[in-house]
């Protein structure tokens, strides 16, 4: 009977035992099958002003993780069918020529996660001109506060986004590395940047007659806010389904890096990683071996932003007329795999009339100062064609770049500089 009650409990030990290793085998095979994700909060046009995070910090950091694909901050009418960037120079976008260099080199694809109607989203909700209306609207009601109770709770509460904000600005040029903006510090401020105003203040606005626009303001742009960064969340979630086991990077604005986490974190097929618990990186070794000068755009130091355009837009126009194709690229970085050649073959300009005085729009948004060119083509038509300058200051030097075409090129009747100004 001893034996008999030996052997009984040996089988259940044993049995117990298998089971545990199933259970441990599966919850091992469960994890191995997630996805891992390493968001990388990115600075946009800053990284050209960060001493410690430059382009190509950013382009080693993602080459170093490995990916097997890397998802870029890009909506449908910016990328190729193939995923690509179009925007992928290094002077047009850090983030589209770190990521199409390092996905070149690696052979692997890119996948575009914003929203896929990301800017006729923006036309059909009238979101730039709503924003400008609604930060005067909201600067004459912190100066009405200011004056009526500078003590104000309210006031001081508000002034807490104004500090987030203000924080944020210094850092994108402060002398910090790529692992502060992607860590759960650079988080909090903007966390904080983004309740405060999206948030409380819709609140706060509701005692103070007369701001009910503004109140509503506050819930359009949480609400345009938290679509959007769902929607960038949900394209991530699917991305990651194409890829169980592997390892993708999402390569996005730092601004968007606590909300997607928070998003994505209970997402059972995703195991969310920093890069740094990832990669050991070797920033300094990184910025030793980074040049000093882009060989690309027009070097602009000591020239105003107006003689700078009127210049690099001359000699845009002579390397054009010279068939002088490497210069024309390097002053105006083509735009996916436009060829300007190509482009300029079937009717090329043949004489530059003249480059008038850049100005910056009243009406619209404009990257740079926009230059007006008066040139005469093959087939004897003189246009009137405006060219937008970018600026970027890249290790203490100033470079310019033309970055686009401003509105569509108009035909003049005349080009007689006498009468003071084309007809």
């Amino acid at each position: 009977m001893a034996n008999i009650f030996k052997i009984t409990i040996l089988t259940l030990l044993c049995f117990s035992l298998c089971a545990g290793n199933g259970l441990a085998e599966s919850q091992v095979s469960a994890e191995a099958e997630k996805t891992q994700v390493v968001i990388i909060g990115t600075l946009h046009n800053f990284h050209y002003e960060s001493p410690q995070y430059k382009p190509e910090v950013l382009r080693d950091i993602v080459l170093a993780l490995k990916p097997d694909a890397i998802l870029n901050e890009l909506p449908l009418s910016q990328v190729d069918p193939n995923g690509r960037p179009l925007f992928r120079h290094y002077l047009k976008s850090p983030e589209g020529w770190a990521a199409d260099t390092v996905a070149t080199r690696l052979g692997i694809k890119q996948i575009p996660f914003d929203r896929p109607d990301r800017g006729k989203n923006f036309v059909k909700t009238n979101y730039w001109v709503r924003q400008r209306e609604s930060n005067k609207l909201s600067q004459k009601w912190l100066e009405q506060v200011q004056k009526d109770d500078p003590n104000s709770v309210d006031l001081k509460i508000l002034h807490l986004q104004q500090y987030a904000s203000q924080a944020q600005a210094y850092l994108h040029s402060a002398n910090i590395g790529p692992d502060f903006f992607n860590s759960q510090a650079f988080d909090s401020i903007i966390r904080i940047k983004h309740s405060v105003w999206r948030e409380i203040a819709a609140e706060i606005l509701k005692k103070y007659p007369g701001y009910g626009t503004l109140v509503d303001d506050c819930h359009f742009f949480r609400d345009q806010w938290n679509e959007r960064n769902k929607i960038m969340a949900d394209n991530i979630v699917k991305a990651a389904k194409q890829y169980p086991g592997k390892r993708i990077v999402v390569v996005t604005g730092a601004e968007h890096r606590y909300i997607l986490r928070d998003l994505l974190k209970s997402k059972e097929c995703i195991n969310l990683r920093e890069y740094w618990e990832v990669i050991d990186f070797d920033l300094e070794k990184c910025l030793k071996a980074i040049s000093s000068i882009p060989n690309a755009g027009m070097i602009a130091d000591g020239l105003t932003k107006g003689q700078a355009s009127q210049k690099i837009t001359r000699e845009y126009w002579q390397a054009v007329i010279n068939g002088d194709w490497g210069l024309v690229n390097k002053l105006r970085p083509p735009i996916g795999d436009v060829n300007w050649k190509e482009k300029y073959s079937k009717n090329p300009p043949v004489e530059l009339i003249e480059i008038r005085n850049a100005y910056f729009p009243q009406k619209a948004r404009s990257t740079g100062p926009v230059t007006p060119c008066i040139v005469k083509f093959s087939n004897g038509k003189i246009m009137k064609v405006q060219l937008v300058v970018d600026f970027r200051k890249i290790n203490g030097r100033t470079i310019c770049f033309i970055s686009a075409r401003w509105g569509k090129p108009r035909q003049l009747k005349t080009a007689d500089k006498n009468k003071g100004e084309l007809q």
